[in-house]
């Protein structure tokens, strides 16, 4: 039925269902998959010797990936034998690590001049410190005085000056 199954022809068909089984379980399409596939094509074609021969080998390939893949999410993320693919380290404040979660609230009301166009959004310099701000959706050109209306967390929304007086 088959062609010959050589040493390197069964390497190949092994390492290519390992290599896409990494894939099914680490997210994206990446190398592994890529190489998984082609691994297995080139044993596909070294093995068989007509056409019926292959898309039965192939079909076979599916129905063991999926099965392993079913089974390994069976055994759940949590288990032993996955550990060493999920990142369980939290990443605390204590330990360096912080997010840019600044209080622009201060800035509501402040006047300030734009360094970029806001189309809507841009570059804007309040009490010489240079924030991103976005415009409330009209074209503000640079150079333009605008005011701060409104701040919502790291959003900073401002309007022409010229419009506030």
């Amino acid at each position: 039925m088959f062609g010959d199954w050589t040493g390197l022809t069964v390497l190949l068909y092994v390492l290519g269902i390992v290599l896409l089984v990494i894939e099914g379980i680490v997210p994206g399409f990446g190398l592994p998959g890529i190489a998984g596939v082609i691994c297995v094509i080139i044993s596909i074609i070294m093995i068989t010797s007509n056409l019926y021969d292959a898309l039965l080998l192939i079909i076979s390939t599916i129905a063991i990936f999926v099965i392993i893949i079913a089974g390994l999410y069976k055994l759940g993320y949590g288990s032993k034998y996955l550990k060493f693919l999920i990142l369980d380290k939290e990443q605390k404040r204590e330990e360096g690590y912080t997010s840019s979660n600044k209080d622009y609230s201060s800035y509501l009301g402040k006047v300030g001049v734009t360094e970029t166009p806001l189309r809507p959004s841009g570059v804007v310099i309040i009490e010489g410190n240079r924030v991103n701000a976005q415009s409330e959706g009209n074209f503000i050109s640079k150079d333009s005085k605008v005011i701060v209306t409104h701040v919502d967390g790291m959003k900073i929304i401002v309007k022409n000056y010229e419009e506030e007086s």
